[in-house]
């Protein structure tokens, strides 16, 4: 009888020692894990390493036991080159050389992040997900597109995991820290403001936690379970003062899940993937997992989580990565088996998914709608606004149907649902217009909802009556309704950028790319920042005129990082999803700008960069300056 081909795959590029064994068809055969958990403070890499040391053999035991095959039964060996933890990487490293070497195996090298993508597709059974990466390492929201994992959005500081782990830590909470706060929150109600920051298509959690720290230090923190028992130290004017941990657990969650969710959702429009992949140690938190089901139910697209046993950092996922980069002829010699600790994702070509695709299902995330409103967000394109059932959406209801009923004629229809509004076409006055809705958003509280969309409404409307006076090119505005974040616009006919570029002939691209270039910078003139600066929000008419829409993101008077911000996420879009036109693009739009920008180029140019080497697991080499353009931080 034939033996199945089996890899064996290590994993240890931080507090876990994971060592999986999968057969060719991504079963999971054995799969043994040990955790380090400090007995206070966060992780300290020594301490990391001695636990693996001290755990490997028995935990490589274990997995050839649960799988029922011997060592000399292996075929393959994977395990995670980076990115991740030097000292942590450099032991499972070690392992798997000796291994391949004494079983005289093939060794494949596996970048950590796509294994976490690839054993949730083949265990969700999902071909080609928008994946939603959260851990204690990593935030991080990308697809394939252009051949690899494109990041579309990625914290530029702190990961998620960390955040939640930090702020339970100053709570005096163990490591890990998320089921903690998430045990807290879900006995939480009042919602206390904190700071919401969305960086185009990135996320910034670090000035949540540096406030949250300051919150916790001019507070008194006690918990509902005390006051309940009377079991307080605090006299009565302190009572007074004191607030609820549970509250403040409720209102971080709250906050740092909604802005993951925003970056998500904004990622599912531009990219038009048809389902969302959740993973990574996070992915067990049950209220984000409901944040983004309410996100993937309103777009009509799939939710899939991965199982908790596969979402961690884990053997199998290197296993299984490891085995379908070798299907694909990708073999990693000892010599080149040294670790990457700064290694993305993005950087790493991806030929399996051309050659193995894996089956779609329809294995979807249950998820419990009944709080849901009774606003039709499913198949809207086309529909007629009178028919549009939106009794269940908590707003200014009778105030709102009048106001907003008036601008409409019998033919209003929906013409796009994007991430933050469904854009209307609708008659006013005789004329075609535009109106756009932010509609409520039920996966973030209404208290923080309410506030945030209000306030986008009323500043892009500022900054489009600002920029129509300069005589840049975007929609005239008609009207304003502030109370339900709505506004009236002129109709701009024609094609987003992202839809017809593979259309045109290069000088074209090249043509409007230097148009996008020059409004950019008389924009940057004013001191205005566009915010969310994709080729989905560059307008081409019938007449090749180019039009900016969406300033729901864009703030007045802004500096340089914000002017440099604009730069770097168009950098990135054109470089994720329209990598093969990237020369064509990106000469023009800088030649463009810099012959257009009236302060120092030369300044924006240097804080572009800086921004790029914020990215998770960018070398330290690269972030003091040195010439050398490979990202790759090679170290044994």
């Amino acid at each position: 009888m034939q033996l199945p081909f089996l890899c064996l795959g290590i994993e240890s590029t931080a507090h876990t020692f994971s060592v999986g064994i999968v057969d060719e068809q991504g079963n999971v055969l054995g799969l043994a894990s040990d955790t380090y958990f400090p007995a206070k403070g966060g992780l300290k890499p020594a301490d990391v390493v001695e636990h693996h040391y001290n755990v490997f053999e028995v935990q490589l035991s274990q997995a050839l036991q649960q799988a029922n095959v011997k060592i000399q039964n292996i075929n393959l060996i994977a395990f995670s080159q980076g990115p991740g933890l030097g000292p942590c990487l450099r032991i499972g490293a070690a392992v798997a050389r000796t291994l391949a070497l004494k079983l005289n195996v093939p060794l494949v090298g596996v970048n950590h992040c796509i294994a976490h993508v690839e054993i949730g597709r083949q265990s969700c059974k999902c071909d080609d997900p928008l994946t939603v990466y959260v851990s204690g390492g990593n935030t991080i929201i990308s697809a394939f597109e252009s051949g690899r994992y494109q990041i579309f959005g990625e914290t530029i500081d702190i990961s998620l995991g960390n955040l939640l782990d930090m702020v339970a830590r100053d709570l005096g909470r163990p490591h890990p820290g998320g089921p903690k706060i998430e045990k807290l929150a879900q006995n939480g109600q009042s919602y206390f403001v904190l700071p919401y920051i969305v960086k185009g298509m990135d996320l910034s959690y670090s000035g949540l936690y540096s406030f949250s720290r300051r919150f916790l230090n001019t507070h008194h923190m006690r918990s509902k379970s005390q006051m309940e028992s009377h079991n307080t130290s605090l006299d009565e004017d302190q009572v007074s003062k004191s607030i609820f941990l549970e509250d403040f657990a409720y209102s971080l969650q709250e906050t740092a899940f909604a802005m993951l969710g925003e970056v998500c959702e904004r990622a599912i429009a531009h990219t038009h993937k048809k389902s969302v992949l959740l993973t990574g140690g996070v992915a067990a938190n049950q209220r984000l997992q409901k944040l983004l089901a309410d996100i993937c139910m309103h777009q009509n697209i799939d939710f899939y989580v991965v199982p908790r046993k596969l979402a961690g950092d884990n053997g199998a996922m290197i296993a299984w990565t490891g085995f379908i980069q070798y299907q694909s002829g990708r073999v990693t010699s000892v010599k080149d088996s040294t670790i990457i600790p700064k290694w993305r994702m993005d950087e790493v070509p991806i030929p399996w998914r051309s050659s193995l695709k894996v089956n779609s299902s329809q294995v979807k995330f249950n998820v419990d709608n009944s709080h849901s409103s009774n606003f039709d967000y499913l198949n809207l394109k086309g529909t007629n606004f009178r028919e549009l059932n939106i009794n269940g959406v908590e707003t200014n209801s009778e105030k709102k149907l009048s106001r907003l009923s008036y601008f409409f004629s019998k033919n209003a229809e929906i013409i796009a649902h994007g991430a933050e509004a469904i854009l209307f076409k609708i008659n006013w006055f005789n004329r075609d217009a535009l109106l756009k809705f932010r509609i409520p958003k039920l996966y973030r509280i209404k208290s923080l909802d309410d506030p945030l969309r209000f306030h986008r409404t009323v500043t892009e409307a500022r900054i489009l009556m600002t920029l129509y006076e300069a005589h840049i090119p975007v929609p005239l505005l008609y009207d304003l309704i502030p109370t339900d974040a709505a506004m009236i616009m002129e109709f701009i006919p024609g094609n987003r950028l992202k839809d017809i570029i593979s259309q045109l002939p290069a000088e074209e691209i090249s043509h409007f790319c230097a148009l996008t270039g020059k409004y950019l910078a008389e924009i940057h003139n004013l001191n205005i920042s566009h915010g969310d600066l994709t080729t989905s929000n560059i307008i081409i008419t019938p007449n090749n005129e180019l039009f900016f829409i969406d300033f729901g993101l864009s703030f007045p008077d802004v500096g340089i990082e914000e002017k440099a911000m604009d730069i770097h996420l168009f950098y990135r879009v054109v470089r994720s999803s329209h990598g093969e036109h990237y020369e064509v693009m990106i000469h023009p739009f800088l030649s463009g700008y810099q012959k257009n920008y009236q302060g120092n180029f030369s300044k924006i140019m240097e804080r572009v960069q800086n921004i790029g080497l914020r990215g998770r697991y960018i070398a330290k080499s690269l972030r003091k300056g040195t010439k050398n353009k490979s990202y790759r931080n090679k170290s044994k």
